[in-house]
């Protein structure tokens, strides 16, 4: 995995699980867990990590369309492109000048996530449940979706919680196999069509063409 990126920009790039999910309230996740038009929040992210002794933060904005696609801008602490379409995965950092690109599907425990957010957004629940336990429940607040792995010692992830609190508010929550936690804030900032001509841009600068 060093070929594409290093063991701290994976785990910091942990992003991938981030998603939309609608307003409405439903009783059934898969219908949570679909979008049926681009949309983008904005995101802050906290990790506690092991090898750290602060917390490391960033900033910046979200976007995933229907098709499976999400885009990852981060604006701070410096200014990063992540994208996993489809077909391939991409990382842009243009400070240090580097691009760099990694086929899907790969067989490759860092992407892992990837596969599991595809499904998710897809609301193919089949897959998901052959790893993970699904726990979806309401509140007062709003409702609460939890992931926990099947076999801890082959699942990328010991812990995963999605819950929502407003219309407008996300947050995900992630606990790593090695104890590493991140906590991901999200809030709703536009959606709709015209941002597939921002996801084409982004994914055309993280690609050089």
């Amino acid at each position: 995995m060093a070929s594409v990126c290093g063991k701290s920009e994976w785990k910091i790039s942990r992003w991938w699980l981030i998603l939309w999910l609608p307003a409405a309230l439903a009783t059934d996740p898969t219908e949570r867990l679909q979008i049926t038009q681009p949309v983008q929040f904005r995101y802050e992210e906290t990790r506690t990590l092991a090898l750290m002794a602060q917390p490391w933060r960033s900033s910046g904005f979200m976007l995933v369309d229907p098709g499976g696609t999400l885009v990852k801008l981060q604006l701070a602490p410096e200014r990063i492109i992540m994208i996993a379409a489809p077909d391939e995965l991409l990382y842009h950092d243009p400070g240090r000048g580097e691009r760099r690109r990694l086929p899907l599907p790969a067989a490759v425990p860092q992407v892992e996530g990837i596969v599991l957010l595809k499904h998710l957004l897809k609301g193919e629940f089949e897959p998901i449940r052959r790893q993970y336990h699904l726990d979806y429940r309401k509140s007062k607040a709003g409702w609460q979706l939890d992931l926990t792995p099947k076999d801890p010692e082959s699942a990328p992830f010991r812990a995963i919680g999605l819950r929502a609190d407003s219309e407008r508010r996300r947050v995900l929550e992630i606990v790593e196999r090695d104890g590493d936690r991140s906590t991901t804030e999200l809030i709703l900032d536009e959606q709709g069509d015209q941002l597939r001509f921002t996801i084409a841009r982004l994914r055309q600068e993280a690609s050089g063409e």
